[in-house]
């Protein structure tokens, strides 16, 4: 299969990002809005809106630091160069958010096309605030997530595997040939009775490629 398609925060990263960066820096309890979303009483979307409301005011060198300081999978990059010198078309699906996947991308010289939230970030009163807006947003999403991750797929290819680790990769997962999953998404594959194979990182996902002849 040319297409692979994954998820960016937990997953490409080291870390979710994006949660690390609430819980550092919110104002409140940013975890009742996760609990919600978690148990599906909200959308990822209102969770989003009610938590970046707790962190209006950071300090930019404080919010470039952090960026900064987000480290990728130590062989993702083996994976990145690997698909393309064998054709295959790696695309980003995140419910997360640009702001932090571009500059991670940039940091490690890797080019890939993204599907995700717009963060918006303005700088006033010496501290920035933000607002999310959501261009791959659609109302038919079975889960609700800012980005639907299966009609970025669909805009693309039907046949393709798929990289993920969290909740929001739950519903795409059902509808690709391939799966790769941890944490989360692992949880629900075994839940849900969805094939998958399970990976801690991406040298693993790589050897899986390449000695299955993917």
């Amino acid at each position: 299969m040319d297409y692979i398609f994954s998820d960016f925060d937990g997953t490409i990263t080291k870390n979710d990002a994006i949660h690390s960066f609430i819980t550092s820096f919110s104002k409140g309890d940013s975890s009742i809005a996760e609990g919600m979303w978690c148990r599906g009483e909200i959308t990822s979307k209102e969770c989003y809106e009610i938590q970046f409301k707790l962190i209006d005011g950071l300090k930019k060198t404080v919010y470039d630091e952090f960026i900064n300081s987000i480290e990728i999978d130590p062989y993702f990059k083996d994976f990145y160069l690997w698909a393309n010198k064998n054709n295959k078309k790696i695309v980003i699906v995140s419910d997360g958010l640009d702001a932090f996947i571009e500059p991670i991308l940039k940091k490690n010289d890797i080019k890939l096309p993204v599907f995700s939230n717009h963060l918006k970030i303005e700088e006033k009163f010496g501290g920035l605030y933000f607002n999310i807006e959501y261009p791959n947003i659609y109302k038919s999403c079975e889960i609700g997530i800012g980005t639907c991750k299966c009609a970025a797929a669909k805009s693309r290819t039907d046949n393709f595997v798929y990289i993920g680790d969290g909740l929001s990769d739950r519903c795409i997962a059902k509808k690709a040939k391939i799966v790769f999953a941890k944490k989360s998404l692992l949880k629900c594959c075994i839940k849900e009775n969805i094939n998958y194979i399970p990976f801690e990182n991406f040298s693993d996902i790589l050897n899986a490629f390449i000695n299955r002849c993917l």
